[in-house]
């Protein structure tokens, strides 16, 4: 018995030695061919018995690729291993317990009309005969059973030309490693897969069904830290936009499931979750990176809900929720809050780099680049607690916000900003390296001396009171300088219980009260009840023709400029109270000669720094007036000689306590 066994055992060993099974590798060749259409390529096939029947595949193993892609290989191998079941082959059944493919190179292709390389054996396979259950009797022997099925280092290419307009996109997944159970059974094949992308590595269990007759794959996928650079390779097959020049870093949680279609793999839909933790996001649209970009993302198919958002520009930060619909041109809602918000630092962040020096340029204002800004639409609510615009402070903020094709709009803003109440609208397009901005505000009981130091240092001290008013202003421009040379619009101010600090003409105007006895106005400051005016703004100046100060002992009209640059050019009426001409006209009776209605009336200019500027007095107009009253009482006394000659009644001398001023 035992020289029986020993004989059986060499008679195993010896046998792959005196069978040549490579004489059958063109009926291998054949059969591939015939079921798929593709050409196979091995290497030398050797046969084993012991330990257990199997064959061995060298390399190199290659399948043709579609006749679309003549002359290319859809797949190659190193090597291939089998192992056969010998007592389902003693049966009559072909059941492969192991089967192992070293080192594969699969290359799949989609071209810019949407059909896959692989499209023609999906077509092959859903045309065959589909499987009959386990125990069917008929034809049962035939069939061919992969107990299990492994793939080792593998690599996937993919090239589509459909999934993003107008360009490719590709992705290397490496390496692959994957289990498979059941192959060729009437039960569901089950797969664990393990997958590079990049330096991070996915993990998923799937299996293969074909409900309705329908091939198709579902997937539950894991991945712990995934490198956010790694992971946006596959945006564009998750049905999201990958803008140009995208550059991340990151980590990414992954959980989810997805029916993957065999028909259709880029219609799959992802249903999961996404963990960011400290994002940092840029593309071609900004200057600079978003930063610590988190929060949990709740997918289902093209919509999302990201609780706990939070990111940050430089010293500003942003939180809250947003829902998302159609990751390829995203719509969205939020509810976003913040302790503080530069936006000096935001815009900066925002809006394309300026190109360097000698590269091309579409334009002063370099055209939108197709950044994210540029496809994503939508609005929600914004509450700032502090925020900085170049060197204005506010506070409270509260506006509905919208966004769409990178033009940022606040609407229904209220905030309070220096003592007093800021309201309206405002806008910032911020799809070109050079902003622009559109406001239109009311603003009321704004405190103005810090107002005014906020705007431009110098003239702190300079302005007090209480300030009223709207702006319809539109501007553009990365500083102040810029927005001030640009803006233009229109405006009405008033300002009311302030004082103007004596400058120049005003300490002048004072001695001259002073000598009358005055009140109310000293050479230090002028107590105002009111200060009005109109402007027109353009060209970095706002031109006003009804400027109005209004004081108790002295009045001002005035037209001119007001230059953003705090500059003045200004004629100016000043027309002293009555209680004050007739104290300087009983000390100076020459005076008597510049009165109007019983007020004296001084014509000057204002011209140069608003802090102290250039005064004259503007003789041409004094003159003018001097002379157009003179010729007034000429034409009085013609008048009087008139009527006495034709013996008409004179009119009445009023009495003194009827006279007009």
């Amino acid at each position: 018995m035992a020289a029986l066994a020993g004989s059986v055992v060499l008679a195993a060993a010896a046998l792959p030695f005196l069978v040549d099974v490579n004489r059958y590798r063109p009926m291998i060749v054949s059969s591939v061919r015939e079921a798929t259409g593709r050409t196979l390529g091995l290497g030398t096939i050797s046969f084993a018995l012991l330990p257990a029947p199997g064959l061995s595949v060298g390399g190199p193993i290659t399948l043709s690729d579609s006749a679309a892609y003549p002359g290319r290989n859809a797949l190659t191998a190193d090597s291939l291993s089998v192992r056969l079941g010998l007592f389902s082959l003693l049966r009559g059944r072909a059941t492969v317990t192991s089967f192992t493919l070293h080192r594969p190179t699969l290359t799949l292709i989609r071209d810019a009309r949407g059909r896959w390389n692989f499209d023609d054996l999906v077509e092959r396979a859903s045309a065959a005969p589909q499987p009959k259950p386990s125990g069917s009797s008929a034809g049962s022997g035939a069939g061919v059973v992969v107990e299990k099925a492994r793939i080792t280092s593998g690599r996937i290419f993919v090239y589509d030309d459909t999934v993003v307009p107008g360009r490719r996109a590709q992705v290397v997944i490496a390496p692959v490693d994957a289990t498979i159970r059941g192959w060729g059974s009437a039960e569901p094949t089950e797969l664990d897969l393990s997958a590079g992308l990049g330096k991070s590595l996915l993990k998923a269990e799937a299996r293969l069904s074909a409900p309705g007759g329908k091939p198709q794959i579902g997937v539950r996928a894991r991945g712990r830290a995934l490198r956010a650079e790694d992971f946006v390779t596959l945006l564009p097959w998750l049905g999201a936009a990958r803008p140009a020049g995208l550059q991340v870093s990151g980590s990414i949680d992954l959980d989810g499931t997805a029916d993957i279609p065999i028909e259709r793999p880029e219609s799959l839909r992802f249903k999961g979750s996404l963990v960011l933790s400290g994002l940092s996001y840029r593309d071609a649209g900004m200057a600079l990176p978003l930063k610590d970009l988190s929060g949990s993302l709740n997918v289902d198919g093209d919509r999302a809900v990201w609780n706990d958002f939070k990111v940050s520009a430089g010293s500003s930060s942003l939180r809250g929720s947003l829902q998302v619909e159609n990751f390829m041109r995203p719509r969205i809602g939020f509810t976003l809050t913040s302790p503080r918000l530069d936006l000096n630092e935001i815009i900066a962040t925002l809006v394309p780099a300026v190109p360097a020096a000698g590269a091309p340029s579409a334009g002063p204002a370099a055209a939108s680049s197709g950044g994210l800004l540029d496809q994503v639409s939508g609005g929600g609510r914004l509450e700032v607690k502090e925020i900085r615009f170049q060197t204005f402070d506010l506070a409270n903020l509260r506006a509905s916000m919208s966004l769409a094709k990178s033009v940022l709009t606040l609407k229904d803003l209220a905030a309070s900003f220096y003592g007093g109440t800021l309201q309206g609208s405002g806008s910032v397009d911020i799809s070109r390296a050079v902003p622009r901005y559109a406001v239109a505000t009311r603003l009321d009981k704004i405190d103005v001396e810090p107002l005014l130091a906020a705007y431009d240092p110098s003239l702190k001290g300079l302005l007090s009171g209480r300030f009223a008013g709207t702006l319809d202003l539109e501007a553009g421009g990365a500083g102040m300088d810029a927005i001030l040379k640009t803006a233009h619009g229109t405006g009405h101010v008033l300002l009311t219980d302030g004082s103007l600090t004596s400058i120049s003409v005003l300490k002048q105007v004072a001695s001259l009260l002073e000598l009358a006895g005055g009140k109310g106005i000293g050479k230090e400051s002028t107590p105002f009840e009111s200060l009005k005016a109109g402007l027109s703004i353009a060209d970095g100046r706002a031109g006003t023709d009804d400027l109005q100060l209004h004081s108790t002992d002295l009045d001002l009209d005035g037209k001119g400029d007001v230059g953003l640059d705090a500059t003045l050019d200004l004629d100016v009426a000043a027309r002293f109270s009555e209680d004050s001409t007739r104290g300087m006209v009983e000390k100076n009776a020459r005076l008597g000669g510049l009165t109007d209605n019983g007020r004296l009336v001084v014509y000057f200019g204002l011209k140069g720094n608003l802090a102290s500027p250039a005064f004259r007095l503007n003789a041409r107009a004094q003159t003018a007036t001097a002379k157009e009253r003179a010729k007034e009482k000429l034409r009085e006394r013609v008048k009087d000689r008139l009527l006495k000659q034709l013996g008409q009644p004179q009119p009445e001398e009023p009495r003194p306590e009827e006279r007009q001023p």
